[in-house]
């Protein structure tokens, strides 16, 4: 499908200022062939974005008729180069919110590097490890039960610490530095390195 004459486009945009009525047909004339042209331009764009950034484009047009100039350009030539530019932008903008992104899939089966469970666990059955833990406060000795229970609940450890009437970002600090600091306790413990 290609670009109606010039003369029924322009016909179409010419009764936009006077008619609100004319937009639906306006629309209706204008709208395939803008996503066929688009489409065209950049094959691998996701066809849900080209169509929406023509719609986007000739909704723009419906509200503002005076931003084209019948004097320096054809209406599909306006049209099309005003989405090309619209559809450039919002490729720009995904690609700038896909880096650093990881894939669901690695989320969902735990792919991801580096942030695998397990990847710093001490064994709890170490024979060493159960005169440290016997010198440790209590409330350390709860927060390895915790652990080795899998307790991932921030409020949880929180709670068992006593610091649960913090805010919930000082919470989080705080039962991170104790983990960290006993797991490192432990690891030196059983002969491993704690950095």
């Amino acid at each position: 499908m290609g670009w109606p004459p010039n003369e029924d486009l322009f016909a179409a945009w010419g009764r936009l200022a006077d008619d609100p009525a004319a937009a639906g047909a306006f629309l209706a004339l204008a709208l395939p062939p803008l996503v066929q042209q688009l489409a065209a331009w950049r094959p691998t764009a996701d066809p849900h974005m080209v169509e929406s950034v023509s719609a986007d484009v000739l909704l723009w047009l419906v509200k503002h008729p005076a931003k084209y100039d019948p004097t320096k350009s054809r209406l599909s030539g306006f049209l099309y180069l005003v989405a090309r530019r619209k559809l450039l932008t919002a490729l720009k903008s995904e690609r700038r919110h896909q880096v650093g992104k990881i894939p669901w899939d690695d989320v969902e089966f735990g792919l991801a590097g580096g942030n695998e469970e397990g990847d710093d666990d001490v064994s709890f059955d170490h024979p060493g490890l159960q005169a440290v833990i016997a010198t440790l406060s209590e409330v350390d000795r709860r927060l390895i039960e915790l652990m080795r229970d899998g307790e991932r609940s921030t409020a949880v450890f929180a709670a068992a610490m006593g610091i649960a009437d913090r805010p919930a970002g000082e919470q989080e600090a705080e039962v991170k530095r104790a983990k960290d600091r006993i797991k490192a306790r432990l690891k030196r413990a059983v002969g491993g390195s704690d950095g």
